[in-house]
């Protein structure tokens, strides 16, 4: 009887423990937080890119131009961060970080102002969706560095 019964739960604890291990933990969590006026707008994002370039019209110093840009992947259209956007007009400051929740990476943090929409994507399929927006900013400042 004690044979059977220990058969039994090490197969229990297997099976358990091979659940808990295939279930997917996020261990980054990204998120971006907008600056609307005296409320803050946030969202998960799923990824987030920057780039970063310097471009010159005729060639002159004077007339280098700094673009800062993300690209922002979502697994679905955030509506309310959206609206931010879409109510102004000429760019929204905000803020993008990334969180170890395990806590052994440092959190990254990517501020930005005037941040305005150069591009937006919306993918509907029938078993997956996602949404990418790519924002066009005046400045950046990466970790307390600012990009120049």
């Amino acid at each position: 009887m004690n044979r059977n019964f220990f058969t039994l739960l090490m197969i229990a604890c297997l099976f358990i423990s091979s659940l808990s291990y295939g279930q997917e933990d996020k261990r980054i969590k990204i998120e971006i937080a907008l600056k609307d006026g005296n409320k803050t707008t946030k969202a998960v994002l799923r990824s987030a890119t920057f780039s970063f370039t310097k471009s010159t019209a005729i060639g002159t110093e004077s007339e280098i131009k700094n673009n800062y840009y993300f690209s922002l992947d979502f697994e679905k259209q955030d509506i309310a961060l959206l609206a931010v956007f879409m109510k102004n007009k000429a760019g929204v400051d905000g803020q993008i970080t990334m969180i170890d929740t395990f806590g052994k990476l440092p959190t990254r943090k990517f501020d930005f102002t005037k941040g305005r929409i150069d591009s937006l994507s919306d993918q509907l399929t029938a078993d997956y969706t996602s949404s990418y927006i790519s924002l066009l900013c005046d400045s950046l400042i990466i970790d307390g560095v600012k990009i120049e």
